[in-house]
């Protein structure tokens, strides 16, 4: 056995014990996810999608009906952020630093360190080791980035009696990838799974505070949006894991991108997870095995064990240059195994990392990193851009960025 096998077993049966009978409550979260599932279905038989949409100039957090939306399906499309023209630069600007940093000879040398994306070593990369490019930053520190990350960041249930979980107002940026998929390409499918963690979801304290109501028999009571101990969370050090409490994943597409263009894919239900958190305790699952979850990875959902849950798998509509997506740390997604599609499929990265004491802890680290040009802690320390030319520098970034970055205190 591992490391983690007695803990698993320990921590079925600490699990198991807060539910009247185990099996019934999957059942009835079965049903649940059936439904859900269901209603999926009727939307792809009318050709809808069903992944709430918002134009940037609309966005309020007073609209009941649009949050209730977001808060039942984990995820939101965000249109027209950033003006075509604008985009088009950018595109352009990324292309041109990936270019004259000579970064594909490169990638072919260090391509070994990253294993989440070892099966792209062989081939032109499609997910780029790239962090500090003027492109990245200036989309992360942009008023209009600033501005969505407060409306998605106070959809959450962040302040309670005695103890605020974060910030919504103050945002800190978690540096991540690009993503620039060429024409069929086949190499980059990512099949479904969840970030931020695999076996901590049962094994680590916080993490079944969580998830008390799931595994007590009150999962309608279950609120996927409340904070509370999500920024206590202990994760296994990994650098396939993110070890931040981002309140949502999100990117900014940088060219045009639907169906079958190699994007992404959600299962947008955002009580999913509990399905996934019920089945590994049947008795079918191996007693120190959590439907095929491993440790320092991403969390499984498969074929296996989640059959019913992925048939609400779907792939997210047409997203337009200077739109963004989010989705919920819990909800399931995937990248679509082959781009059949004729233009580059490019997004950057850009979820949101509101200010706590566990996400300042990171942006610190995260900015002495940034000060050298190496890959943030999160990452493969593939380091690309210590002597890149028009990588961005501290005179780049504005007086917001400075803040976002942990090189300026919030006041």
């Amino acid at each position: 056995m591992n490391n983690f096998d007695t803990e698993i077993i320990k921590s079925k049966k600490i699990l198991r014990s807060k539910s009247k009978d185990y099996k019934k409550n999957f059942e009835k979260i079965s049903d649940f996810i059936k439904s859900e599932v269901n209603e999926i279905k009727k939307f792809q038989e009318k050709n809808l999608s069903i992944i709430p949409e918002i134009n940037f100039n609309d966005l309020s957090n007073d609209n009941e009906k649009n949050i209730n939306q977001i808060k039942k399906r984990g995820c939101l499309i965000v249109r027209n952020v950033f003006k075509k023209d604008q985009i088009i630069k950018w595109n352009q600007d990324l292309e041109n630093y990936i270019e004259s940093n000579h970064y594909y000879q490169d990638q072919i040398k260090k391509s070994h360190l990253d294993n989440y994306f070892s099966e792209l070593k062989s081939g032109k990369p499609q997910i780029f080791g790239l962090y500090w490019s003027k492109t990245q930053t200036e989309i992360r520190q942009s008023n209009e980035l600033d501005k969505v990350k407060k409306f998605i960041n106070n959809i959450w249930n962040y302040k309670f009696d005695n103890y605020q979980v974060f910030d919504p107002n103050k945002e800190l940026i978690y540096a991540d990838r690009v993503r620039r998929r060429q024409p069929g390409d086949s190499t980059l499918g990512l099949s479904p799974h969840c970030d931020a963690g695999s076996i901590e979801r049962w094994i680590e304290k916080n993490y079944q505070k969580i998830y008390e109501k799931i595994f007590a028999d009150e999962f309608e009571k279950y609120d996927p949006f409340n904070a509370m101990y999500r920024d206590k969370t202990d994760l296994i050090k990994s650098p396939a894991v993110s070890n931040t409490f981002r309140t949502f994943q999100g990117w900014t597409a940088l060219t045009e991108q639907g169906p079958n263009d190699g994007t992404l894919q959600l299962i947008p239900i955002a009580k999913g997870m509990a399905y996934v958190l019920t089945r590994a305790l049947l008795d079918d699952v191996p007693e120190h095995e959590l439907c095929d979850s491993k440790s320092g990875r991403a969390l499984a959902v498969n074929q296996k064990y989640h059959s019913s849950l992925l048939e609400g798998l779907v792939s997210i509509p047409k997203m337009n240059p200077g739109d963004t997506i989010w989705w919920h740390p819990d909800v399931i997604h995937a990248v679509e195994d082959v781009h059949t599609g004729n233009n580059y499929s490019n997004v950057v990265y850009v979820g949101s990392m509101p200010y706590c004491e566990k996400n300042l802890s990171y942006a610190k680290k995260q900015a002495e990193k940034f000060l050298k040009g190496e890959s943030p802690s999160d990452f493969a320390p593939e380091d690309y851009e210590i002597n890149y030319k028009n990588r961005t520098l501290v005179n780049d970034l504005s007086d917001l960025g400075k803040k976002q970055m942990a090189l300026k205190d919030w006041l």
